[in-house]
């Protein structure tokens, strides 16, 4: 490596807002890419001066606050290290934990990966004889209800992984996702009027109102296209004879609106 360069982006560490061994993994990964190590860095002194001043004002005084009555700078790395870490990782009860993994369930909008990712991180101090089958029941059994967890309660619990209940819980919510869509587009296209020559809406029949004028649905009366023709058998304008008074009224079905003898008025 070249002087003066380094590989990747090393932030500082606040413990009020950052995870501690989350920041100490990123750390330790930035020591092996940049080469610092037992062989250039055989005390640790280079290792300790990159980790401290990577430290925010207020991590700095917790530090030196932690290895009183010592001053910071005389402290070694790795105890440095050390104490950090009894401090900031909490002693775990093992029933409490398993409180925790045994309570939790799928969250909305939380995805079958993300929340098989969710148990396994909750079953890691649980300190279960089969983690496996544990981390694997409470998968399917905290998961939303729905067509994904009913597949899973039908599989054989023999031939089941964790690995194969997500795969087969995502193709399942794909295949519903699917269908779902394509019932949609079809509900759509059942909804868009028909169009007959020339552009005009093809009127038919529907459970609602009767059109006054041609005795079809799915209009009102003022949006009849035959609205301004006369009626050939009383003369008069806004309907067509098959509507008129003087006659028993027939509402049409399936066949074409003919307006037979009746004329445009104009």
């Amino acid at each position: 490596m070249s002087a003066g360069v380094s590989f990747g982006l090393l932030s500082g560490f606040d413990h009020l807002t950052q995870e501690w061994n989350s920041y100490k993994s990123r750390l330790n990964q930035w020591f092996i890419a940049n080469d610092v190590d037992d062989v250039k860095d055989k005390c640790k002194v280079k290792r300790k001066a990159i980790l401290l001043s990577a430290f925010s004002e207020a991590t700095y005084k917790l530090a030196s606050n932690l290895v009183l009555p010592k001053e910071l700078d005389e402290v070694e790395f790795d105890d440095i290290i050390k104490i950090l870490d009894e401090h900031f990782t909490p002693k775990k009860c093992g029933f409490a934990e398993r409180f925790h993994f045994y309570s939790a369930v799928q969250r909305p909008g939380e995805s079958h990966s993300m929340w098989a990712a969710r148990v396994r991180g909750l079953a890691a101090h649980c300190s279960f004889k089969s983690l496996e089958e544990a981390v694997l029941d409470r998968f399917v059994m905290g998961m939303v209800a729905g067509h994904e967890k009913d597949k899973l309660f039908a599989q054989s619990l023999k031939e089941l992984t964790l690995s194969k209940a997500v795969e087969l819980a995502e193709s399942v919510r794909c295949a519903r996702e699917a269908a779902a869509a394509l019932g949609g587009a079809r509900s759509a296209a059942a909804a868009a009027p028909a169009v007959g020559a020339g552009g005009a809406p093809v009127f038919s029949i529907t459970n609602g109102e009767k059109c006054s004028v041609c005795g079809y649905s799915n209009h009102k009366a003022d949006k009849c296209r035959f609205k301004s023709y006369k009626c050939k058998k009383c003369g008069k304008k806004g309907h067509l004879r098959r509507m008129c008074s003087s006659n028993k009224v027939h509402y049409v079905d399936e066949e074409s609106v003919d307006d037979g003898d009746d004329v445009f008025a104009g």
